[in-house]
This record gives C-alpha cells, sequence and structure tokens, in this order.
C-alpha cells in the first residue's frame, strides 16, 4: 500500500532527527544501531543504479564469456563496493546533520510527502517514455538528482540570512581552535570528524565571507554560499537516496538481476 511505504520513508528521517536531538547523550552503539537502517537503505538505492548500469555495460559492449565479463557479474562484489560507498556517505550524513538548524529540519520532514508524492507524478509522466522494466529506476535516479539540487539551493539561500558566528577578532588558528571546541560528542570514533568539520566549515566560512563583503550582486552571493555548502550537497544526496530506497519494488530489483548477466 503506499501508505506503508510513505511510513518507510518516514522513519529513516525520523533516525536522523532522533540523532541530531540526542547527539550528546548517545553512545557509539546507539549511534551505529541509528546507521544500520539508514546505510541499508542508502546501499540499496545505489544497488538497483549499479545493477542497471551493469547490465547495460554487459549486455551491450561485453562478451559473455570474457573474464572482464565474469568479474563484472560478481553480485557479492558489486554489493560490497555499494555497501562501501553507501557508508561514508552516511558518516558524512550523520556529521552534516548535527548543523543543519531547525528551519531546516522542517523543511526535510516536509520534503518527505512531497518526495513521495513526486515521484508517483513522474513515474506517470515517464510511463510512456521509459521500458516498464526500468520506469522505476530511472524516476528515482531523476529525484535524487533534482531533490538534492532543490534542498541544496534552500539551504543555502537560507543561510544567506541568518546571522554567522563572527570571527573577524579572531586569528585563523584562534578560529580552528574555537570551531573544534563547539562539537561535543560522547561517541569518540564520530567526534573527530565531527571536529574537522567543524574547522573546516569554519575556516572556509570566513574566507568565502570576507570574499563575499565585495559582492552586492544577490545571485553573486549565492554562488558562493553554494560552493560553501558543497559539501553538504554530498548528505542530502545521501539524504535523497536514503528517502527514495523504500519505494523500490522487490520484482524490479529482481528483473535487473535475472537479466543482467549471461552466467547468473
Amino acid at each position: 500500500m503506499p501508505i506503508i511505504r510513505l511510513l518507510y520513508m518516514l522513519l529513516p528521517g525520523l533516525l536522523l532527527l532522533g540523532w541530531a536531538l540526542e547527539k550528546d547523550s548517545l553512545s557509539c552503539t546507539g549511534v551505529f544501531l541509528l546507521m544500520l537502517p539508514v546505510s541499508g537503505l542508502v546501499a540499496l538505492n545505489m544497488l538497483e543504479v549499479a545493477l542497471l548500469r551493469r547490465r547495460a555495460l554487459v549486455g551491450m559492449y561485453l562478451r559473455g564469456e570474457s573474464w572482464l565479463s565474469r568479474l563484472m557479474c560478481r553480485k557479492m562484489l558489486l554489493l560490497l563496493w555499494q555497501v562501501v560507498k553507501a557508508t561514508v556517505l552516511v558518516f558524512i550524513l550523520f556529521v552534516e546533520a548535527l548543523d543543519w538548524p531547525p528551519w531546516f529540519w522542517l523543511l526535510l520532514l516536509g520534503d518527505i510527502p512531497v518526495l513521495f508524492l513526486a515521484s508517483h507524478w513522474l513515474h506517470g509522466k515517464l510511463r510512456s517514455q521509459v521500458k516498464s522494466g526500468a520506469l522505476g529506476i530511472i524516476t528515482r535516479r531523476l529525484l535524487v538528482t533534482a531533490n538534492t539540487l532543490m534542498l541544496a539551493l534552500m539551504l543555502a539561500g537560507g543561510q544567506m540570512f541568518v546571522s554567522q558566528t563572527d570571527y573577524s577578532g579572531m586569528s585563523w588558528q584562534e578560529t580552528a581552535v574555537y570551531a573544534a571546541q563547539q562539537e561535543t560528542l560522547r561517541c569518540e570514533l564520530l567526534a573527530p570528524l565531527a571536529r574537522a568539520k567543524a574547522v573546516q566549515q569554519a575556516l572556509a566560512g570566513r574566507l568565502i565571507r570576507q570574499s563575499l563583503e565585495t559582492l552586492s550582486n544577490t545571485w553573486g552571493r549565492l554562488a558562493g554560499w553554494l560552493l560553501f555548502f558543497f559539501w553538504s550537497g554530498l548528505s542530502l544526496w545521501a539524504w535523497s537516496r536514503m528517502l527514495l530506497a523504500p519505494l523500490i519494488q522487490k520484482a524490479d530489483m529482481d528483473r535487473i538481476i535475472v537479466r543482467g548477466c549471461h552466467n547468473e
């Protein structure tokens, strides 16, 4: 039922919100328990696209008996690679989520039903353009890109009108030390990553802010903020993949796997 899939999309978003609210009290075990379902969803979304690409590569360009074809057709190798990439993305997502302001969290929660409705709308629009076996995959692939860009623009645009920490009275070294001291996490594994991100964001923000002071054009300032929030784009990309994964149909995955390689 569609409403069930909407609830499946809502659940990982609430897990991430819970992490942002309870970051100071969660141990590493608690953090990893929250990361597991999120990593699984991101990996599933990435695996779907990877299987489609492999199907096109093996079926159109490689000989079925070649060693390269046999290597590409190893499902476990492909799965492990997607899990590794998803894990890296989820670490970035969890670290970036620490600094998302409340107004942006409201937008993210509102993004869930919007993305759900957009998937059904786009699915209907593409029905006459795409073969049935790839319709859902193409729909989700387009929505990942569009949703990431939309959220990145909203975050960058919103931060232009929010007061930022003024580091002008500090040296660059003092700025780095102050920013690192603001991040306090109970999980010792994520704490260094959070501090490194805070230092990078403070130093880059100070540099870009000084450069933007010479610009009076709104679009120029927005472009500068987009460069500043490029790293956040990776986390928003992971967020979009996480939300769209529950919409994957098992029949579509089975069809890609069965037809993907001659030796499977």
